[in-house]
């Protein structure tokens, strides 16, 4: 529609009143100038956008604010801080791929906003992609030196990566422009705690407490408070701020759902596999290619990544950390009891072309894998996919890494994992053993059915003797002895390990984390009876 001078005149006054209202936070009386400037030009990009905004800050108005803001940016795709806005805004919504995108458009438009740059490097974090993280965290201190943000975030970044002066560096800038930045200073609690000043930890932590936080990192700050109390000896004071860590999360994310590919609806029906495995006395060929894989299962915090590191150091073995590599085939089968009968029953092609599409995925994951390697694939919760992968795979070797059940669920309700639909089984006691039992219970029954290609390994034992029982395991992989296997936290320096326990594979073995569950025995009453098969089939009654 094409404007009267007297109309365009009339809207630049109205956007230029609006404007400064919204400068103001007046944004109700800044949205009602908009819609007036909107009722002469319903097409006007510029008033969509600051109403757009006003809808944003106005609160619980995010999806109109997400329409309007879309459509503006449909009629002016070249404005470079509407996309940055729209990325904010799609990220308020829980859309943080989409907003990455936005944030990505916004930087390639105007690659000198240190702000575009320093939220594409958090959508980035959100997305589990560290690399483009501190790309964009540090394009951002380029532009500005002094960005508080971004300089936490780098330092939370080396801190993961065992770069602890790097982080020290960073966090000086961080907190010196920003004293109360969150991620800084859970940073720098976590150097604290490292270094074994508990008490300036917990300090900063409860400091942090009563500051403002999302909620998020108030589950974090609480998380490791407890970590910090549990390492004082104050174990009343640290389940209780696990307990207020869990409750954060559990309302912020709900329930998790059965039905996820690591859900309790999946275990369950994979032990019912192992029945309709037992019927079919047909086996399948093995991978044309003649290579299977080693499969590293267990159930979180039972040792699998210091087996992971001690494995790793091995000059013949390459580990492939933590990745869903078998997601095509649990896609398609997982879903239902009727389509994993289905594929117990499915010809050797079928079984084949699923083979090819576990090696592309290996493949994406670590392009540059040697193939003379023994290829080891580490993700604990492959537990409750043992029957499905030993029909994939027949001659597939697995190891088997358990651990004290009671450790393993106080361990696990203890942790800040990444938020994901399996870790929220651990935002209680009782779920987190529901969850261990229904995983396990899996893990029993492969271990009776075809116990041939299992290996079972004890964290306790490996801790107690770790010679001893890397050379058991080594000899079932078929590879010979190596002594830098003894040397994995030197290994551990040098990769980048995206487990909770990445700081403490850096150290030689330790024993402190054995028992911990007896500290803690009047929590854990109400659910001991549940796990107590486990602990006499486990050995450790």
């Amino acid at each position: 529609m094409r404007l009267t001078a007297t109309a365009a005149r009339e809207i630049h006054r109205l956007m230029l009143e609006a404007t400064a209202r919204y400068g103001r936070e007046d944004f109700i009386a800044a949205a009602a100038l908009c819609e007036q400037a909107l009722s002469l030009s319903p097409e006007f990009p510029d008033a969509l956008h600051l109403l757009g905004l006003c809808r944003w800050k106005s609160g619980n108005l995010l999806e109109d604010a997400l329409r309007l803001l879309t459509r503006a940016q449909e009629l002016k795709p070249g404005d470079a801080q509407l996309w940055h806005n729209l990325g904010i805004v799609r990220e308020q919504n829980d859309d943080v791929p989409g907003a990455h995108d936005a944030f990505q458009r916004a930087v390639e438009l105007n690659p000198g906003n240190a702000e575009s740059h320093y939220n594409l490097g958090v959508t980035r974090a959100a997305l589990q992609d560290a690399d483009g993280a501190e790309t964009a965290y540090r394009q951002t201190l380029a532009l500005d030196n002094r960005h508080a943000g971004a300089a936490a975030g780098l330092a939370a970044i080396s801190e993961t990566r065992n770069r602890l002066e790097e982080a020290e560096r960073w966090l000086a800038i961080a907190l010196r422009e920003d004293p109360r930045d969150a991620v800084g200073n859970l940073t720098q609690a976590q150097l604290d705690f490292r270094g074994g000043r508990f008490g300036q930890a917990a300090t900063r932590l409860e400091v942090q407490l009563e500051h403002p936080l999302s909620a998020v990192n108030r589950s974090l700050t609480l998380g490791r408070l407890g970590m910090v109390y549990d390492r004082l000896g104050q174990a009343e004071r640290a389940f209780d701020a696990f307990m207020q860590a869990k409750e954060v999360l559990h309302t912020l994310l709900g329930e998790a759902p059965d039905d996820d590919l690591y859900g309790l609806a999946v275990a369950a029906r994979m032990q019912r596999l192992f029945a309709v495995l037992a019927k079919d006395s047909s086996a399948p060929a093995d991978d044309t290619t003649g290579i299977a894989p080693v499969f590293l299962v267990g159930f979180p915090r039972s040792g699998t990544t210091l087996l992971d590191q001690i494995l790793a150091s091995h000059p013949r073995i390459v580990v492939l950390e933590e990745r869903e590599t078998l997601r095509d085939v649990l896609n398609d089968h997982a879903i239902s009891d009727s389509r994993l009968t289905e594929f117990a029953h499915c010809d050797d092609g079928v079984l084949q072309k699923y083979r090819d599409g576990y090696w592309a995925r290996v493949s994406g994951c670590m392009p540059e894998r040697p193939r003379d390697k023994l290829f080891i694939d580490k993700l604990p919760l492959n537990t409750m996919m043992l029957p499905l992968i030993h029909r994939l795979f027949p001659s597939a070797r697995i190891i088997f890494a358990v651990r004290d059940p009671r450790d393993v669920v106080l361990s696990c309700f203890m942790q800040s994992f990444e938020p994901n639909a399996a870790m929220r089984h651990f935002f209680t006691l009782q779920s987190t053993v529901r969850y261990y039992t229904a995983v396990m219970e899996v893990g029993r029954q492969a271990l009776s059915v075809f116990p041939g290609c299992m290996h079972r390994l004890r964290y306790e034992d490996l801790v107690e003797d770790t010679a001893a029982e890397a050379g058991r395991l080594l000899a079932f992989l078929g590879v010979e002895w190596e002594p830098a296997v003894l040397e994995f936290h030197k290994t551990a320096q040098q990769r980048r390990i995206n487990t909770p326990s990445y700081h403490q594979v850096t150290q030689p073995i330790y024993k402190s984390a054995r028992q911990r569950w007896r500290n803690y025995a009047g929590h854990l009453q109400p659910v001991l009876p549940q796990l107590q098969a486990f602990v006499d089939y486990f050995g450790y009654s």
